[in-house]
């Protein structure tokens, strides 16, 4: 498959560890990779990097601060990709090599690498980061349901024509809960250790288990101000539930003190014969028309943090 690798120069010791863990796939002819240094001198540089990514079928892009400043990767590169992507010509896979605000860019749409969106330099050894690239990329390039179904030039179908109704079952589901309950606590601990740089504000993880995450904020700014954070997929916790919420697959949630939490609220996983997706669910929101919003992880996230903060006096 041909690949196209997009990345900032900033980021040259990346790209050429990246070319290194790519030999095997390489040599077993499964991959074949273009990066702008295969323009040579007085060649058109534009029109290069649009033959190429005309013949891509894969885009790797390494994602750094550097590169989400470059306009000629974002704006030329990435844009092009995004709309080949959209016509189900190509395939784009983002690697995080540098922490960024790429959650907040169209990559979020996309399974990022390595594991879990970690960035490689974050990585205790960088080459175990990109095995993990490396093997999830085999999987893509040598498993049939890895790969979508790209159009051939006699037969130019449109991914967003489309639509194909399935059926989820209990272990689908399973996995999407436990994948989207391991994202929200990696998001949890890095933002409770951006946490404690405030002044007077302290937070610490009491309890991370594979199905209850439980952590205490403390505002010191406030006389008796603290907060615990409750956070679980287990039906047996003693979160507060409600009665009539009939998912069997949900993220429930509490903050406030310890015996007696302020508010006890959950997302429910659904789906709409086409896709798994998460949904806020609460007396508050019951009637509400938001309690029908398909929700990412990331939103999730991001009305847990607030809320939590909140308890505590604290505006985000």
């Amino acid at each position: 498959m041909n690949a196209f690798i997009s990345y900032s120069h900033q980021d040259k010791n990346y790209l050429d560890l990246l070319h290194k863990h790519l030999s095997q796939l390489t040599r077993e002819e499964l991959i074949n990779t273009w990066t702008d240094e295969e323009i040579k001198a007085g060649s058109n540089i534009d029109q290069g990097v649009s033959q190429s990514l005309q013949n891509a079928k894969l885009f790797l892009a390494l994602l750094s601060p550097d590169y989400i400043d470059s306009e000629y990767c974002y704006e030329k590169e990435f844009k092009t990709a995004l709309s080949k992507e959209e016509n189900g010509e190509l395939i784009i896979v983002p690697i995080i090599v540098e922490p960024c605000d790429w959650l907040n860019t169209p990559f979020k749409k996309f399974k990022a690498l390595p594991k879990d969106g970690k960035p490689v330099s974050e990585w205790k050894n960088m080459n175990t980061a990109f095995l993990n690239i490396i093997q999830e990329l085999r999987a893509l390039l040598t498993e049939p349901s890895g790969l979508i179904h790209l159009p051939t030039k006699e037969k130019k179908v449109s991914s967003t024509n489309y639509k194909i109704k399935k059926d989820f079952d209990s272990i689908q589901k399973m996995d999407f809960q436990e994948e989207t309950f391991k994202n929200i606590k990696e998001h949890l601990r890095e933002n409770i250790s951006e946490l404690n740089s405030l002044e007077n504000i302290r937070a610490r993880i009491t309890e991370d288990e594979k199905n209850k995450f439980e952590a205490i904020l403390v505002n010191r700014n406030k006389i008796n101000n603290e907060s615990v954070l409750t956070l679980t997929t287990d039906a047996t916790s003693a979160i507060p539930r409600i009665n009539f919420n009939k998912s069997d697959f949900t993220i429930s949630y509490s903050t406030g003190e310890k015996r007696y939490h302020n508010h006890g609220n959950s997302f429910n996983l659904v789906d709409d014969e086409y896709d798994l997706f998460w949904q806020r669910f609460s007396i508050e929101s019951f009637n509400n028309s938001n309690s029908k919003k398909k929700l990412t992880y990331i939103d999730m996230v991001d009305d847990i943090w607030i809320e939590w903060l909140n308890s505590v006096g604290i505006e985000f």
